[in-house]
């Protein structure tokens, strides 16, 4: 998110706390499509991201007076939509939610059989859910990072904010996610 519009988006939380009834739906309207895509990343179903995705910003609503700077709303919201994605994910894990398979699983769909070609598979399988699907591998701070970084295109800064942690550390954490990436998406060509 780029400053000025870190700034107009410290000014609508001003209005909302002044009593502004449409600075709320404004702040919903610029922040929705980036909260889903977060939300949708990690419990891969559109209804429970759209289901995610209200309950972050009814939150949002609720514990709006513990935000200490209106203009660091954007990373307050994250840190927020992250744990209520953490959370929810661990619930859905426990009731069985998530059925996937393991990438060395040779039944999974992104193992190759023997007589298959990588082209083959991402001719039959979109590059993005390859690749979708191998982020999901990761670990949750793996994923963390790469969906902030590489997904939402954010700052080391912001994200550093975002995760509590040192710039240092963002950029290694990146690191090592990256390079789990890869192996990943390697052995899934292999």
């Amino acid at each position: 998110m780029s400053h000025s519009e870190e700034n107009d988006t410290g000014d609508l939380v001003r209005a909302l706390r002044q009593g502004d009834g449409t600075a709320f739906t404004k702040l919903v309207q610029r922040h929705q499509a980036r909260i889903y895509n977060l939300a949708y990343n990690y419990v891969k179903d559109e209804e429970e991201a759209k289901d995610l995705t209200q309950d972050i910003f009814i939150t949002v609503h609720r514990t709006l007076g513990s935000l200490r700077d209106e203009d660091k709303f954007s990373a307050w919201l994250y840190q927020l939509a992250l744990n209520h994605c953490r959370n929810r994910y661990k619930r859905l894990q426990r009731r069985g939610f998530f059925r996937s398979r393991s990438l060395d699983d040779p039944d999974s769909p992104l193992h190759l059989t023997s007589g298959e070609t990588p082209e083959g598979l991402l001719g039959q399988q979109d590059q993005d859910q390859l690749v979708r699907k191998a982020i999901a591998s990761l670990s949750e701070a793996e994923k963390e990072v790469i969906l902030l970084r590489d997904i939402e295109g954010m700052s080391y800064d912001e994200i550093g904010t975002i995760l509590e942690i040192p710039l240092g550390t963002v950029k290694s954490k990146l690191n090592r996610a990256r390079l789990a990436l890869k192996e990943r998406l390697e052995k899934i060509l292999e």
